[in-house]
């Protein structure tokens, strides 16, 4: 890599933490998945459908990221007590480099 030029273009701006932190990921993802399991399941209860492959899909994607929370909770918990089996870099405020 080269140091930058005069003609080159400004580094982009870096991003704000709500945008790479973990936990709000995750639960924004989680509800993104309850809305649409909600949204499934009223579309086949008025339609006078069992709910169908879409909302199972959906219950499945909220499951996942219900299990993601939990261990990302449980590994964030692990580094603040200072455990050796603790993932490093999950600690708020921290960027791995």
């Amino acid at each position: 890599m080269t140091a930058p030029g005069p003609d080159d273009p400004p580094p982009p701006p870096p991003l704000r933490p709500r945008f790479y932190e973990a936990p709000p990921v995750i639960v924004g993802g989680m509800l993104l998945w309850a809305a649409a399991a909600g949204i499934a399941l009223l579309v086949a209860v008025l339609n006078g459908n069992p709910p169908g492959e879409l909302f199972w899909t959906c219950v499945a994607g909220t499951g996942v990221g219900l299990l993601g929370a939990l261990l990302f909770t449980a590994q964030r918990a692990a580094a603040r007590r200072g455990d050796r089996s603790a993932q490093r870099g999950v600690e708020p405020g921290r960027r791995l480099s």
